[in-house]
């Protein structure tokens, strides 16, 4: 999923207990800087990760303006500076290998920067620019709205892409959550540099902002670099969003007919809020009815390449089903038997066990990287803290068969439904599933 892919996992981060036995100096600590909060975790690796964060992300514009924040962003840091234009930006940028860029999603934005310990005092100094003194030079600002263009037409014309657009768009109709952070060809036309610059400094606002840096960096080091480089920043009121997630208690089916080789089937369902102490447990009862239903739909039925559920770890979280089929109403009488067994049978002991083993090794190994750590623990901070990542894998250890078992019989409800493709096979497939469901 293209505005999930950093989020699903953002609860399930890379420490184990005998790693941070192992180097005690590796503590993630929090603190403030004029006023800027930082998360700060030292490493032993030479790539060093810094990304600072705007809250709000959806919340902070009109559906109107969609896509408005992530353009804002990523034109801070492509689109020239008062101390360098784009092209000498950018030449900076690969002399010293700097990755460098902005983006926004539903609950916000941030600015990042990637780059070898070496160069870090030059790293800094681009990403200084790109935060305090963008200016939106209006020939790059085109160049980059055509490019975003091109990416959400091509969004649009992906099937399995434009079904996660629709999915939010119908399952939270009336909420932010409609808004697609990207954009679209018709809102992202109709923004110019002057509007991109207005936008980005009504965002510069400390009190909305936080930053995380992880890598062999001390904590002297960026304290001195915050000083200098962001002592200055606007400080303006500001209140963080307080999200009022729906209630789904019903089936409900949007259809968009299209015509595909493959119909392309999601739902969405009601989750914990993802601070809450079911939340865990749910996501990990999600994750079990997903493989159960990728080697029911797949490997013993054929009737769909690749199945699954998941739960999306946003301030307002919600479990999803995605199929991809030829055969959509037998795909979902297979897809609702093996949701109703597993909330009937529940999760045993052998598979809370391959569970949490899964849950701590595979993130251990996937996340180790500093960019990783920034976008998990900014994440974390989101949602409520960056604390509970740090405590993830005991909170893992900690999770039983029963609050998994009674997460899934008390969240999974009504489904808010999503087909793209044939519409009288769709209300076929809905009709299957509404006759069968408890």
């Amino acid at each position: 999923m293209k505005k999930f892919i950093t989020t699903i996992f953002s609860l399930c981060l890379i420490i184990s207990a005998g790693t941070a036995q192992s180097l005690p100096t590796n503590t993630t600590t929090s603190f403030m800087v004029n006023g800027l909060k930082v998360i700060f975790k030292p490493t032993v690796k030479d790539v060093i990760s810094v990304r600072m964060y705007y809250r709000g992300g959806v919340y902070n514009y009109p559906g109107m303006q969609a896509g408005i924040e992530s353009l804002a962003l990523k034109a801070a840091t492509e689109c020239g500076t008062k101390k360098y234009n784009a092209d000498k930006f950018r030449d900076l940028a690969d002399e010293f290998g700097v990755s460098i860029g902005g983006t926004s999603t539903y609950d916000y934005g941030n600015i990042g920067i990637d780059c070898v310990a070496k160069y870090f005092n030059q790293s800094w100094d681009l990403f200084a620019e790109a935060i305090n003194n963008p200016v939106f030079e209006e020939a790059e600002v085109q160049l980059l709205k055509s490019k975003q263009i091109t990416y959400a037409n091509g969004q649009q014309s992906d099937p399995d892409q434009h079904l996660d657009d629709l999915l939010a768009q119908n399952a939270f109709a009336g909420t932010p959550y409609a808004t697609d952070p990207d954009g679209n060809e018709q809102t992202l036309s109709t923004f110019n540099s002057a509007d991109l610059k207005e936008y980005y400094y009504n965002l510069l606002n400390k009190n909305r902002m936080f930053i995380v840096v992880a890598g062999n960096v001390t904590r002297q080091q960026i304290e001195e670099k915050i000083k200098a480089s962001f002592a200055t920043l606007p400080e303006k009121p500001y209140t963080a969003p307080s999200p009022k997630p729906p209630v789904w208690k019903e089936n409900k089916l949007d259809v968009e007919s299209r015509q595909l080789a493959t119909n392309y089937i999601a739902a969405a369902f009601n989750a914990p809020p993802v601070n809450s102490p079911d939340f865990l447990a749910y996501r990990m009862g999600i994750s079990a009815f997903g493989g159960t239903l990728f080697n029911e739909l797949r490997t013993k039925l054929n009737l769909s390449y690749d199945p699954a559920a998941y739960a999306v770890s946003l301030q307002m979280a919600y479990g999803v089903l995605k199929v991809s089929t030829n055969s959509p109403k037998q795909a979902v009488e297979a897809t609702d038997r093996t949701l109703s067994r597993l909330k009937e049978l529940g999760i045993s002991d052998d598979g809370l066990k391959y569970l949490k083993s899964s849950f701590i090794t595979s993130n251990y190994i996937k996340q180790q990287g500093s960019g990783a750590i920034t976008s998990n623990l900014g994440s974390a901070e989101i949602n409520g803290g960056w604390e509970f990542a740090e405590k993830m894998p005991e909170l893992i250890n900690a999770v039983t068969t029963e609050q998994i078992n009674a997460a899934m019989l008390k969240y999974i409800g009504g489904l808010r439904w999503t087909y793209l493709g044939d519409p009288d096979l769709a209300k076929q497939a809905l009709d299957a599933f509404s006759t069968q469901v408890h």
